[in-house]
């Protein structure tokens, strides 16, 4: 089976993924802040304009980590970044997103059906909600 351009980069995303699980893990004396274990990103469809996007819980989200690959037909297990916004409810757009929250759902993909992806930065991932301080 032909390889198309897609799955080529979404395997080395999830190599460079794979080396984030490991890195900084077991040094006794450095601590690295933040999610270390996801790279996340957002798929083109082909026919699209907008990201491509999953429901979970009634909310779409465009925001996956990638799970594995079967690198011989190209399909891709993704689990599905809850969107949150400052407040901790449900981002609606990508302005309102503050973090992304891992959950446990996953759903199958064919890269090749897709045209492009955009990662985002890993400090997204579980970024911690301010503390917001009431002046009453």
């Amino acid at each position: 089976m032909k390889k198309c351009f897609l799955c080529e980069e979404l395997k080395q995303l999830w190599k460079e993924q794979q080396l984030l699980e490991v890195f900084g893990k077991g040094f006794r004396f450095i601590h690295l802040p933040g999610a270390m274990d996801t790279i996340p990103f957002m798929l083109q469809s082909t026919n699209h304009s907008d990201p491509f996007t999953a429901i979970l819980n009634r909310i779409a989200t465009p925001y996956f980590r990638v799970e594995r690959i079967n690198e011989d037909s190209c399909i891709a297990q993704l689990s599905l970044l809850r969107p949150i916004d400052l407040k901790g409810q449900p981002a609606i757009t990508e302005q309102e997103l503050y973090t992304l929250k891992k959950t446990s759902h996953c759903i199958l993909v064919n890269l090749c059906s897709f045209s492009a992806i955009t990662p985002l930065s890993h400090e997204l991932v579980d970024r911690p909600l301010p503390i917001i301080v009431s002046k009453t």
